[in-house]
């Protein structure tokens, strides 16, 4: 970052944290050693997860117990914080399977159904989706024995289906059961009718629990997190001051007869049966939620969606909750989000159905919290962060937790993660991530195994392959502290904003409800969200209680302290609250409801403060985010070159501004921006006329340029070779190392200069020594560093380079995939780089 002095301004709550990955218990030294690593390299705070390939007998043992107290108390010392991660592997709520233990009753309960011209209905074929898709290791985790097995079947209802659309409850009984599936048959089915069997079932294998049963969330508090707070007396609350759940929801199931408006199974139990039949006969209002069955379709949706979004509440969140209100806990956590990786609503995990999943319900979730947390899947702008800010601003806080984690791209094996991941696009995400709304970044995973595993190819079960990266194990761990500095100072300059004219989009939760995942509103808010960011101002996300809390301003409706531009409403069908359509007609707003106009949205947004253009054929490769007024009533602006080449990017505001510190007013600035250059800029409003400021453009840098392409030696796993600076080390005898190379030469100075190193082709971090002297580090574009006033002569530079874990990870395994092995080192030859005067 240039010219920025207000990136002093560093706010420590956005200094990164990380997940630390245990499959075993470490050792006192080896705790010490590593913490003392995690503390140097600029983390703040350390969640320990009991990963899969941790033996489930070994969680929550006196041993496990014993080891976790003293890793919190080195943490305690270190000057770290600890988050209570509160379940094995993911998916909270069942203590690595103690929960259901001894008490088979609490194992999930779904219900399932089928559409049957004959006499006979049948339900088969039922297989586990999602997790279970990520192979053995998780199937075992989830299942005992690795499959769902069926049990204790019930009949809940038949309903038979008129031709003429007359829907009516059936008589059915069950004729055969298994643990795979059932049968049963309906008397007098009346010619040209169909008729829907809604049967219940216990899965007698899973570990997962029954989230409607408030026995099974208060024996997950007393099996799962008390023997925690025993453990840390003394250390909860202090240096444990949060409890973070991760994605709580019931295994996603499919069957073979599975159809209509719903995509999965759903959980079942006595209280929501009871809660349904409140309301009228059960089996019209469970067709209701597969077909259009008439006028009260949408309210027998609605109605069964919000109980049961509401018991599960009531029965997992209000003992978690109650618990940390106990022992001084804030709680965070994130549920499941269909969005990851994507920005419409179901655009990441579409094959699910976010209702079933307690998915959907974003806002209401976020009361059981104290801080809002959302994850974040692999390297591109997606809707979570944004989401989650909002979400945190209707609770009264700025920004969200932001949980980042890789799936691989190079194989279909998602869980073997990326090893490839260098620090440049690692923090090219993280800077991203900030912008979109991120408050602080949870990097996911720092590893306790030191070795990462072994060779085994078994995703999961071998932490080597356990969404990959460790970042601690990447040979270019070094630039760690210099990366999570940056970051921090990008939080701390963000945190000082606050968002002025926003356009408000609205999250339609009815029509979520009433209408499924894979209506139109998903992709039409997507959009939106995307477009918005795509101007460098992300929207103002609301939902129904929103609109109640929108004010009159001074200079219009506000909302959470922002003003509010104009109102979208996509594709929204339906108003949970009869009264939120006359408090939309009667905001002085533009309401949009259709699909978003690029052009027409910049012209508007031009109003709202300063104006950013560049390119159009370089629109997506800059990145821009007006984050607001600070407390001086400057505008905070940032700007962040998301490519590899350089580009232009023009800023204007009516009336001229001050820019940083310069004492001169600017009608404009002209920038250059080198590749993944990031500015952090704060213009003052000068209010003079337009002739009286000019614009100022900065100049293309003009370089005389000295390759550095002979005389290269390279030494990686032996003594030093000579080697080619054209080529990486993987084409030259060194396709499975990962490690540090260290590349010498010399090189002649006519005359006294003071020279910029560039790395054009590094891959991927290095460390610059120059006549014996250590000058800094290279390790993103555009890969340059001032060397200083070199003397004339002869001068040895030695460069130390990393490159990623990949080569060394991947070798020999099904995942290493067409880019195997992965450039290493030097691909192309240095250059000394002196201005053109």
């Amino acid at each position: 970052m240039q010219n920025q002095p207000e990136m002093t301004e560093t706010l420590e709550p956005g200094r990164p944290a990380a997940y630390w990955f245990w499959s075993g218990l470490p050792g006192r030294e080896a705790m010490l050693s590593q913490l003392t690593e995690f503390r140097d390299a600029g983390f703040s705070r350390i969640y320990i997860q009991a990963r899969p390939s941790m033996p489930l007998p070994l969680y929550l043992s006196d041993g496990f117990l014993a080891a976790y107290r003293e890793a919190v108390e080195i943490m305690g010392r270190l000057g770290l914080k600890a988050g209570l991660y509160d379940d094995y592997a993911w998916t909270s709520g069942q203590a690595g399977g103690r929960v259901v233990d001894g008490a088979d009753h609490l194992r999930e309960r779904h219900l399932f159904w089928a559409v049957s011209g004959q006499a006979e209905a049948h339900v088969s074929g039922i297989t586990a989706t999602l997790g279970a898709s990520l192979g053995p290791a998780v199937r075992d985790w989830i299942h005992e024995g690795g499959r769902p097995v069926c049990t204790d079947w019930d009949l809940v209802a038949a309903v038979i289906l008129h031709p003429d659309g007359r829907i009516e409850e059936g008589v059915a009984r069950l004729t055969s059961t298994s643990e795979t599936g059932v049968t049963a048959r309906i008397d007098d089915l009346p010619e040209g009718a169909r008729w829907i069997l809604f049967a219940a079932t216990r899965i007698a294998s899973s570990r997962v629990i029954n989230y409607l049963l408030p026995e099974a969330g208060q024996r997950f508090v007393e099996r799962g997190l008390e023997p925690f707070a025993t453990v840390l007396a003394g250390l909860i609350p202090g240096v444990v001051d949060q409890l973070f759940f991760d994605q709580p929801a019931p295994v996603l199931y499919r069957w073979t007869e599975a159809e209509g408006n719903l995509l999965n199974s759903f959980l079942w139990s006595e209280d929501l049966a009871a809660g349904i039949a409140a309301r009228g006969p059960v089996g019209p209002q469970l067709a209701a939620l597969l077909f259009d069955t008439g006028p009260g379709t949408s309210a027998a949706r609605s109605h069964i969606w919000r109980l049961y979004t509401r018991l599960i509440g009531e029965a997992f969140f209000a003992p978690v909750r109650a618990f940390c209100d106990r022992n001084g806990l804030a709680l965070t956590g994130h549920e499941i989000l269909p969005h990851v990786a994507s920005f419409a609503l179901n655009g990441g995990f579409s094959s699910i159905d976010p209702r079933v999943a307690l998915a959907a319900d974003f806002f209401g979730l976020d009361a059981w919290r104290d801080i809002t947390a959302v994850d974040v899947n692999n390297l591109g702008p997606q809707l979570a962060p944004v989401l989650g800010d909002s979400i945190a601003r209707a609770s009264g806080r700025r920004g969200c937790l932001t949980e980042l984690y890789l799936t691989a791209e190079r194989s279909e094996t998602r869980a073997a993660g990326q090893w490839e991941i260098t620090p440049a696009a690692l923090r090219a995400q993280m800077i991203r991530l900030h912008l979109l709304g991120a408050g602080q970044v949870i990097l996911h995973a720092l590893y306790a195994d030191a070795d990462a595993g072994d060779g085994r190819t078994e995703p999961l079960a071998n932490m080597r392959f356990d969404f990959a990266p460790g970042y601690n194990l990447q040979p270019w761990w070094g630039v760690m502290r210099a990366l999570n500095d940056e970051i921090t100072a990008l939080a701390g300059f963000l945190a000082g904003a606050v968002p002025q004219a926003q356009v408000a989009l609205f999250y339609p939760y009815e029509t979520a409800l009433t209408e499924g995942p894979r209506h139109d509103h998903a992709r039409l808010f997507g959009a939106w969200a995307e477009a918005l960011w795509q101007l460098g101002q992300p929207p103002l996300i609301l939902d129904e209680a929103g609109l109640q809390r929108i004010t009159r301003g001074a200079k219009g409706p506000e909302l959470y302290g922002s003003r509010l531009a104009a109102l979208v409403l996509p594709a929204v069908t339906g108003f949970a609250d009869p009264a939120s359509q006359a408090r939309i007609d009667a905001l002085p707003l533009p309401v949009w409801r259709g699909a978003p106009d690029l052009p027409g949205l910049h012209r508007f947004l031009a109003d709202e403060g300063p104006v950013v253009t560049s390119d159009p054929a370089r629109a997506r490769d800059l990145v821009s985010h007006l984050a607001g007024r600070d407390a001086t009533g400057a505008w905070r602006l940032v700007l962040f070159n998301d490519s590899a080449a350089p580009l232009r990017a023009q800023i204007s505001l009516g009336g001229g501004f001050y820019h940083n510190d310069a004492p001169e007013a600017l009608a404009g600035l002209d920038l250059y921006l080198e590749p993944q250059e990031l500015r952090c800029l704060r213009l003052r409003e000068a209010g003079l006329p337009a002739g009286q400021v000019r614009t100022l453009t900065e100049p293309v840098p003009r370089w005389h340029r000295h390759m550095l392409d002979s005389g290269w030696t390279l030494q990686t796993r032996g003594e030093a070779r000579p080697i080619s600076v054209c080529r990486g080390w993987q084409e030259q005898g060194d396709a499975d190392f990962s490690g540090i190379g260290i590349y010498e030469t010399r090189f002649p100075l006519a005359k006294p200069a003071a020279p910029l190193l560039e790395l054009p082709g590094l891959a991927c971090a290095a460390q610059v020594f120059l006549d014996g002297r250590y000058v800094g580090r290279i390790w993103h574009p555009p890969c340059r560093l001032a060397l200083g006033m070199l003397d004339a002569g002869v001068h040895h530079l030695r460069l130390e380079i990393a490159n990623t874990a990949a080569n060394r990870f991947y070798a020999g395994t099904p995942w290493q995939g067409a880019l195997w092995p992965d450039a290493s080192g030097l691909t192309a030859p240095p250059v000394l780089l002196t201005p053109v005067s």
